[in-house]
């Protein structure tokens, strides 16, 4: 009896999962619908180059190009990378937002905005929207940071 591999396997759920339909709630529309209107997710670029200086290669990247030039170099390749990220950051958010929200508050925040009576609430629940994003997020961020950093190192550090 032949083995599957853990790859193949992997695959396999990946396949499904994208092939499986899920009925959007009101309340996760309006939760996507606030994420895009308030441009939530639009730091997710400062964050990934905010990690992206902590790491070792980055160093390498700096002490080769120089801290302006290996920054801008970095940050260039996030942000050629952003449109492959950003959905899936921003459908986070919408969860993290459906998570710590009504669907009477999500509407109200989606129709009116600041001036909706929910609008401290926004506020008063940035430290759990952040723990939640901490954890169903950090895949997100450390991959968006890996390409970057390897698409630089390609880029300017030849071999």
């Amino acid at each position: 009896m032949k083995r599957i591999s853990s790859a193949a396997i992997v695959f396999t759920v990946l396949v499904a999962l994208s092939n499986t339909v899920s009925a959007e709630t009101p309340s996760h529309k309006d939760a996507r619908t606030f994420v895009a209107q308030e441009q939530m997710g639009r730091h997710l670029s400062t964050f990934a180059l905010s990690a992206a200086k902590r790491t070792i290669t980055y160093a390498m990247i700096a002490k080769k190009l120089g801290s302006a030039d290996a920054s801008s170099a970095v940050s260039s390749e996030i942000n050629a990378l952003l449109p492959q990220y950003q959905p899936k950051w921003n459908e986070n958010l919408a969860a993290a937002y459906e998570k710590s929200f009504s669907q009477e508050e999500l509407s109200s925040l989606v129709s009116e905005g600041r001036s909706s009576k929910y609008a401290g609430k926004v506020k008063e629940q940035q430290s759990e929207i952040g723990r939640y994003m901490q954890s169903s997020s950090e895949p997100i961020l450390i991959a968006l940071v890996t390409e970057a950093l390897k698409a630089t190192l390609s880029k300017y550090i030849p071999k």
